[in-house]
């Protein structure tokens, strides 16, 4: 199993390190705005001729749609090894096909065009895989939350303390360019207007301000909008700082 669960880390390792890869050089090149206008002009001209090229040699996709059983049957004629057929077209039933052919690619035979799958390759493995995957994300996703949470609370409160201002996040004196200001201004308002949160409905029947503070309003934001808050601040940003010893706190266990 422990080789298993080691195969799963690496291939899924792969996709993200080479996206990440792509990102990173993406933004580390620095742009000469002339020569580079040229480069893309006729970068993109030769890309869209390749594409269109590309097209026209193409065929049409001519498979045909093919139902869970016989999905099924595809799989061992190509070698996967299924012990309870009942039980796999149940999975192809409630998983597809499509998704879990991600999982069963890498166990295919080089060529993997051939499409045959490595020798006493189990459908089982292909689903130990799919859950491996499953719980990982869980897992990030679990602990994404976590720092999203924080780096929110710190955002939200950390410039009433250096502003004095609980109604920071609407007041368009503490932000550097005004027309960046406005955008996330427009979401506050139309998700003010519109929430049913309780916690918002408490606030417009108990008080007669038209935002509540910013430690509350913040709620109702997306990272993306708070991104975007924090880097229009004016000159003197806030600083994210963690008290120490912060990764022993309970919301980090």
């Amino acid at each position: 199993m422990s080789k298993e669960i080691h195969f799963c880390v690496i291939f899924l390792a792969k996709k993200s390190v080479f996206s990440m890869i792509i990102r990173i050089f993406a933004t580390s090149v620095p742009t000469k705005p002339l020569n580079d206008a040229q480069m893309r002009g006729a970068f993109l001209y030769i890309y869209v001729y390749s594409q269109n090229t590309l097209m026209e040699r193409l065929p049409h996709f001519m498979k045909h749609y093919m139902t869970e059983v016989d999905l099924m049957v595809l799989l061992k004629s190509r070698g996967l090894v299924i012990s309870d057929e009942d039980k796999a077209v149940r999975y192809l039933e409630s998983i597809g096909y499509y998704r879990l052919s991600a999982y069963i690619y890498p166990f295919l035979k080089a060529p993997k065009e051939t499409h045959q799958y490595k020798d006493g390759t189990t459908f089982l493995q292909v689903l130990n895989l799919y859950r491996f995957d499953k719980k990982l994300r869980m897992l990030l996703l679990n602990e994404i939350e976590k720092v999203e949470i924080a780096i929110r609370r710190a955002i939200m409160n950390i410039p009433v303390q250096m502003t004095g201002d609980s109604y920071w996040l609407t007041n368009s004196v503490h932000f550097a360019n005004q027309r960046t200001f406005q955008e996330p201004k427009n979401t506050i308002d139309r998700e003010y207007a519109k929430s049913t949160e309780e916690f918002i409905k408490h606030f417009k029947n108990s008080y007669c301000d038209p935002y509540p503070p910013s430690w509350i309003l913040g709620e109702l934001l997306t990272m993306g909008n708070v991104n975007m808050i924090y880097r229009n601040l004016k000159a003197d940003k806030i600083a994210l700082g963690f008290p120490s010893g912060w990764e022993n706190e309970p919301l980090w266990q």
